[in-house]
């Protein structure tokens, strides 16, 4: 992915979690899949898709019976872009003070803090050898 910033409504979200899961779907399993899990209407899963396709989020192919859409974005790339962006938009960029907050308003399990700890560790250290090299 290029620089290009990634940004999906809750409902494109549903969708596009429905295709990382397993890919290529059916309009027709989709919309199943979409009335099921949210009671949506055939022709707002219908709309949902034709936006995705012109964002460039998802791109369908004729099948021998009907189209299969498939995702063109990964799920790592849009969490990546999404997370960016809450991070911006929210503390101003900072790392230090989403962590913070999280913090506070939560009782962070041990294990969970030793995992911060190894991941904070580790990117110190990946940091480091770039630098280095």
């Amino acid at each position: 992915m290029e620089d290009k910033m990634i940004s999906l409504s809750n409902s494109e979200w549903r969708i596009m979690e429905n295709l990382w899961e397993q890919a290529p779907k059916t309009a027709t399993q989709l919309i199943k899949a979409m009335e099921i899990e949210t009671g949506w209407a055939k022709s707002t899963t219908k709309t949902l898709l034709k936006r995705m396709e012109q964002k460039g989020c998802i791109r369908y192919r004729e099948g021998v019976k009907a189209r299969e859409y498939y995702p063109l974005l990964k799920r790592e790339e849009v969490v990546e872009s999404e997370t960016s962006n809450f991070i911006n938009r929210i503390y101003n960029g900072s790392l230090g003070l989403l962590v913070n907050t999280l913090v506070k308003k939560q009782d962070i399990p041990e294990e969970e803090m030793e995992e911060l700890y190894r991941i904070i560790r580790e990117a110190r250290e990946e940091k480091r050898r770039k630098e280095e090299s």
